[in-house]
Parts: structure tokens; sequence; C-alpha cells
């Protein structure tokens, strides 16, 4: 089956959206503190680590299409 839908590998980061970790005071001034950003495309990125296998069970079922990823 075709997928709808694959990642822009040439889409650009435009803005964070939210605070970052260290804003917040929940950062211990390294890289590893997840972050939400807009992409010049229109699509969402999070940078983090993959949850997908320790979250799966509990992720809402209309939350993806076989390709569902937990981040944090």
């Amino acid at each position: 089956m075709e997928r709808l839908w694959e990642v822009d590998p040439s889409a650009g980061f435009a803005r964070r959206l939210g605070r970052t970790a260290a804003e917040l005071g929940a950062s211990r001034d390294n890289d590893d503190c997840p972050e939400i950003w807009e992409l010049d495309n229109g699509d969402v990125a999070v940078v983090g680590r993959d949850a997908t296998e320790l979250l799966r069970d509990r992720l809402p079922r209309n939350s993806g299409s076989g390709a569902t990823s937990a981040w944090w």
C-alpha cells in the first residue's frame, strides 16, 4: 500500500512551538531536552527520544494510522 505522507527532508525549521525546557526551568543545560517545531512546509517535528514501543498500547486510537509514534 502506498503511504500518503512522507517526511520532506528539504523542509526547514520555521519556529519553535512553546518554550524551551531551559525557559521552563526543566533543563540540565544540555541538548537532550525535547522540542516541538513547526516546519516551513506546515508539518510539525518533535525532537526527542523515541518512546513509541514503550507507549504504543496507551496511544489514543485516532492518533495515527499504523505509523503512530510517541516522543518525549
